[in-house]
């Protein structure tokens, strides 16, 4: 792993922290543009002023934010901590059968390396736009805003048992998200274990989980800025946590197909039972459990099409020489992911690789219930429940070199921004 250090973070004001749940917000790349102006309206200091801009008046969105930001400095609405920390972050959170679980990790300076390191390994493309948008935003600010998510190895389980110890003794600063969950963020900033979380990691590789726009727009920023003779921006904002962490969840992504011309259910369904086995289910409660019942086998999906109900199964081998998964690496022919889009949405629905970036025919969803209500109300024509990618297939996957597709995956909880800042001045 690149070198991981302490650093002095901007944070909220002690006199703030009170109102701590009204100050932070997920991840800019979740929000809804509905949850944003929430967010925006309920507190004139919530961190979406600053890492998604929106300034009236036909402002540069990026200007508006350096400026907000240096007033906030100013004003004291954000204050830098005396001596560098690391920070330790508890994220207590329900799994959707209810059961309350708990993740920690840390927040951490890591020195940027390219992907060809083998130190730092993506997982998904990113795409143009949104790269684009992070670089504009750290090069006016000139402070990381949101944390790149990274998860490490920890096989002796040393940094989870150091997290937990320093965990236990202090309260910390606690911020409550809009879905429950409990981030509790601590310093750690006495030399003896900051030394061992560096040390631990020091030869470590790591996963980005969240976060790729982030890392790759930090890395052309640094390359932009050593082009111009200048080494001020060497480093990300990064949470790292452990792989073994018992509160590691990865949470699927479903898939809703919309706005196909001349659409016929009937003809897709027939097609569809050349390369799956279709059964019919009962209920949606009944359609969920059998899905679930069979995560760990390849090409299984829940579909709500034309009224109906159906679980799908993949007839394993069958489709391999179609355009599209006969080059398709070994590796990536078992993903749920992968066969859905090259199968299902590509070979039988004609969706184009451009079509799904642009989300012209396809929406994701979270909920299977929005799912189920989306199609039985028409907005619709087919809704795919997934199970999720097993996290020793993404490690199979990067490991070996190759990258999952968009929306492979949903790590949760996400790490709320808000929490800490890290400026590069």
């Amino acid at each position: 792993m690149p070198a991981v250090s302490p650093f002095r973070a901007l944070c909220y004001a002690p006199r703030l922290r009170g109102e701590l749940d009204r100050l932070v917000a997920p991840p800019y790349d979740v929000l809804t543009d509905e949850q944003r102006r929430g967010l925006a309206e309920g507190h004139s200091h919530n961190v979406v002023h600053l890492d998604l801009p929106r300034p009236s008046g036909g402002e540069d969105p990026y200007q508006a934010a350096s400026g907000l930001l240096e007033r906030w400095v100013q004003d004291g609405v954000l204050v830098r901590d005396s001596r560098p920390a690391f920070y330790a972050c508890e994220q207590i959170y329900r799994d959707p059968s209810g059961r309350e679980a708990a993740r920690r990790g840390f927040f951490a300076r890591l020195m940027l390396e390219p992907f060809g390191s083998g130190s730092v390994i993506p997982h998904e493309r990113t795409l143009d736009r949104p790269r684009a948008d992070r670089r504009s935003l750290l090069a006016s600010t000139r402070t990381h805003l949101s944390a790149v998510f990274m998860l490490h190895p920890d096989p002796g389980a040393e940094v989870a048992r150091l997290l937990r110890e320093v965990l236990e003794g202090d309260r910390g600063m606690e911020a409550r998200d809009h879905e429950g969950t409990r981030s509790r963020v601590v310093r750690v900033d006495d030399i003896e274990r900051t030394a061992r979380l560096a040390d631990r990691l020091r030869d470590a590789w790591c996963l980005i989980a969240d976060g790729h726009h982030r890392y790759e727009s930090a890395l052309a920023y640094r390359d932009e800025r050593r082009a111009g003779g200048r080494r001020d921006a060497e480093h990300v904002l990064v949470f790292l946590c452990s792989l073994e962490d018992e509160g590691l969840a990865i949470f699927p992504i479903h898939r809703l197909v919309r706005s196909l011309p001349e659409f016929d259910p009937v003809r897709f369904a027939e097609r569809l039972a050349g390369l799956f086995r279709l059964t019919p289910a009962p209920s949606r409660d009944a359609l969920l459990q059998s899905l679930s019942d069979r995560r760990d086998r390849p090409g299984v999906f829940g579909l709500a099409l034309d009224g109906r109900l159906l679980l799908a199964e993949w007839r394993e081998g069958e489709g391999l020489s179609l355009p599209g998964m006969e080059q398709t690496p070994a590796p990536l022919r078992s993903l749920d992911v992968v066969l859905l889009h090259r199968l299902i949405l590509g070979s039988l629905l004609q969706i184009t690789p451009e079509a799904e970036a642009g989300q012209t025919h396809l929406d994701y969803a979270k909920d299977p219930r929005e799912v189920f209500e989306r199609v039985a109300g028409g907005r619709a024509q087919i809704g795919v429940l997934m199970n999720p990618t097993r996290m020793e297939q993404v490690i199979e996957v990067t490991r070996g070199g190759y990258r999952l597709p968009q929306k492979s995956t949903y790590f949760y909880p996400k790490v709320l921004t808000g929490l800490v800042f890290d400026p590069l001045d």
